[in-house]
């Protein structure tokens, strides 16, 4: 079954970004220190470019996970094997699928699902774990960005 995610986090990203641009701003238009102000637009271009990312990523791409017999397609196409998962982690509304030997669960098997699709989805999931033998743990977990 394929279901349409949310990338988490992505608009409370996209916030912080756009209000450190802001307060960038004012060091790299009306700074007087050299070093500061090269450091300063270094960080802002950086920033820019992060804030484009997030917004080609939110407006322009079609996040779906996909939960197979014995396998889970990510958001990003990649096929995970359910040998190469240890188990799944569940905080509140986000779910990640954790693999063996890694400390943090990869992007691209982090996510939301959407509104009208939660409640079947979060069942998917538990009926995947169950028929994979996984167990589901809630609590916090990190991710790559």
């Amino acid at each position: 079954m394929t279901f349409k995610t949310i990338y988490p986090r992505a608009i409370q990203q996209l916030i912080c970004m756009v209000m450190i641009v802001v307060l960038f701003s004012r060091n790299v238009f009306y700074g007087e220190n050299g070093v500061m102000k090269y450091i300063a637009i270094f960080l802002f271009v950086f920033i820019l470019g992060h804030i484009i990312f997030g917004i080609w990523r939110i407006f322009f791409t079609k996040p779906s996970i996909t939960l197979e017999g014995d396998h889970v397609m990510s958001t990003q196409l990649q096929k995970y094997d359910a040998s190469q998962i240890e188990c799944i982690y569940m905080n509140y509304r986000r779910i990640g699928f954790k693999r063996y030997g890694k400390r943090i669960v990869p992007m691209d098997l982090c996510f939301y699902f959407k509104r009208d699709q939660e409640t079947v989805g979060v069942e998917a999931v538990r009926e995947w774990a169950a028929r994979n033998d996984k167990e589901i743990k809630r609590k916090f977990f990190q991710t790559w960005v």
